[in-house]
């Protein structure tokens, strides 16, 4: 089979297991493929994310005192362009790094992509151990930054 082929050492043993690693079409995607914006389960995902964000912006209380200080015109425009920007963010690392990692083949199983464990995989395989430390650098930043704004 050609996952076997591709997991395999030079001496033609392989690791392949169909019930740890991911190899083939995406099942519930568009012809499954690993590019498309067509997916049940990103649709899925798409909908708990804005239910769960809407969520977020109308029960903390920092979003309110935003609101109320700023002028209704500036304010509008600022949270439509924040959605946006933010958007950009785990979007194009999600995209990047996750394609990196399968045209790397790296030995990622389905239980540690599910834990978020491919963006440090790749930057390690890519940057060796500062690209695991950058990736720590930018999860701190994310969580201290949600921080500070309580």
């Amino acid at each position: 089979e050609e996952c076997q082929a591709i997991y395999s050492h030079a001496n033609g043993t392989t690791f392949y297991d169909a019930d740890t690693y991911a190899c083939g079409p995406v099942p519930k995607n568009y012809d499954g493929s690993y590019l498309t914006m067509i997916s049940a389960d990103g649709l899925m995902f798409g909908v708990i994310n804005i239910i769960g964000n809407f969520g977020t912006v109308f029960v903390d209380q920092s979003y309110w005192q935003s609101a109320i200080a700023a002028r209704p015109s500036s304010a509008a425009k600022g949270y439509l362009l924040g959605g946006i920007v933010w958007f950009a963010i785990p979007f194009s690392l999600a995209t990047s790094l996750g394609l990196a990692s399968t045209a790397l083949m790296l030995p990622i199983t389905a239980s540690e992509a599910g834990s978020g464990l491919v963006p440090p995989a790749v930057a390690q395989h890519l940057l060796g151990n500062a690209g695991a430390v950058l990736v720590l650098i930018m999860l701190f930043m994310a969580i201290v930054s949600t921080g500070s704004a309580e």
